[in-house]
């Protein structure tokens, strides 16, 4: 008789973690992640399990799991794959909660691989065992202090909650998190999600206090699946904004998927539309996920999922570049009122074009500070719901006059202090992006994500309104 399934908050928050594989090799995923689990912090219990040695790290080994002095929570099974069955049936004994399988050789092998990965599920139900895995990295949990990684890489802390079947792809999204500043306080590598699924991770991080946004690599799932899950987020008043990156756009990435984790995908266009209003943003691109999701972290949604976005740009090709890649993006890029636009030529040489996008033809070459003091004409307009500056922000000092550079770093915290009053977007595509800029550190203190590329920066903003969207019909 099976009894209810662990939470997963019990598996997560763990009083004890055994490691089963630990290793002496330093290249060996037992040995990692061993070595991450003692260094990071783990307040708990640690027990290491190797048969063949009595010491590694400086810590005592046990034969086996049954051979530990105290009660077990989660265990991490690292073994050969020859070894991991046994693994499983010692953590049974053991009375562990879950069980993270970093082995490979299961269901991504074919049928014989999946049926034995779900004997050994099927298993672990009966005592309410839960399983990560297989074939995954591991997890890092900062609140819990538990790096249980496989691979050793930057890990910056932020607000957003990780959960990938690729070990790699998590990987990359760190990377850029590392360049970019706003990084994540949970990696689940769930590899073949022969048990715990995408929608229980976003049930998990939802109640979660220090995640805000969800990102995800998904190899398939049901459109429903996901509705479902963000109904019941929302009305339990704990909807996190939620973005995947789903595989499976062509044939060849339906192929590859099978082999990667075993996943029995269809295709799914690039162009499908499924997912529009469900709370859930889809990217088609694996560099969308990472700034979309900063995006969705740290700036409001669009008011009831407007899509009219006013493009401020320092020059002509700017603004052109940025119109034609926000109307790709869904949004709409709508002339101004007269109003409006009587407002903004006050501020703008002659010259310029106020209609959208805007050119302001040399205004910020008098005064960066135009940036934020025209932003703000879009921002009271009640027709426009949220705003792309683009161009060289960030640059002036360098281009122009030394001193320019406190205008625009006065900018930058004018910019933060009008997303704060006006609760519209406001979002930032400069070509200094990668460069280390104090006016640029200031709009990351003040929550303006900005970027280098102008597709990408569109992209977000459609993110934006999709969440709009979602809690505008949510809440009718």
């Amino acid at each position: 008789m099976s009894i209810s399934p662990y939470p997963l908050e019990e598996v997560l928050q763990p009083r004890s973690v055994a490691i089963l594989g630990a290793s002496r090799a330093p290249q060996k995923w037992g040995h990692v992640a061993a070595k991450q689990l003692i260094g990071g912090g783990f307040a708990g219990d640690i027990y290491l399990i190797n048969p063949s040695v009595s010491e590694i790290l400086g810590r005592p080994t046990y034969p086996s799991l049954r051979d530990v002095p105290g009660p077990v929570d989660l265990a991490v099974i690292a073994t050969a794959f020859p070894h991991v069955q046994k693994g499983v049936e010692d953590c049974i004994a053991c009375g562990v909660k879950g069980i993270v399988i970093i082995t490979a050789g299961f269901s991504e092998t074919g049928p014989e691989g999946r049926v034995l990965e779900q004997e050994l599920v099927a298993r672990c139900r009966e005592h309410g065992i839960r399983v990560i895995g297989s074939n995954c990295m591991g997890l890092y949990v900062h609140r819990s202090k538990l790096n249980a990684l496989g691979m050793v890489f930057p890990l910056p802390v932020g607000p957003i909650g990780l959960v990938s079947q690729s070990g790699n792809l998590g990987m990359y999204w760190y990377a850029q998190a590392h360049l970019d500043g706003l990084g994540f306080n949970t990696f689940l590598s769930v590899g073949n999600a022969a048990d715990v699924s995408f929608p229980e991770c976003m049930h998990y991080l939802s109640r979660d206090p220090d995640t805000t946004v969800i990102a995800g690599y998904v190899e398939a799932i049901q459109e429903e699946t996901l509705r479902q899950a963000t109904r019941e987020m929302y009305q339990q008043d704990r909807y996190k904004p939620t973005v995947i990156f789903l595989s499976g756009a062509t044939e060849v990435g339906v192929r590859a998927a099978l082999a990667h984790t075993g996943t029995q995908a269809t295709v799914r266009p690039d162009k499908d539309t499924g997912l529009l209003g469900s709370g859930v943003v889809r990217v088609i691109r694996s560099d969308e996920l990472f700034p979309v999701a900063q995006a969705l972290a740290v700036q409001p949604p669009t008011p009831k999922g407007g899509k009219r976005i006013a493009v401020v740009g320092d020059g002509g090709g700017s603004s052109v570049a940025t119109g034609d890649a926000a109307v790709r993006a869904g949004l709409e890029v709508q002339v101004l009122s007269e109003d409006t636009q009587r407002e903004l030529r006050k501020l703008m040489p002659d010259r310029a074009t106020p209609a959208n996008p805007i050119d302001v033809a040399g205004a910020t070459d008098e005064d960066p500070l135009s940036f934020a003091t025209i932003t703000e004409v879009c921002l009271q307009d009640p027709d426009v719901d949220g705003v792309i500056v683009t161009g060289l922000f960030g640059g002036y000092r360098m281009l122009l006059a030394e001193e320019f550079g406190a205008r625009e770093e006065a900018a930058a915290r004018m910019l933060g202090e009008l997303v704060q009053k006006y609760k519209k977007p406001v979002l930032v595509q400069t070509v200094y992006a990668r460069h280390d800029i104090p006016a640029l550190q200031l709009l990351r203190e003040e929550k303006i994500p900005y970027y280098e590329s102008v597709e990408i920066t569109c992209r977000a903003m459609a993110a934006l309104t999709e969440v709009g969207q979602f809690l505008a019909n949510a809440q009718e």
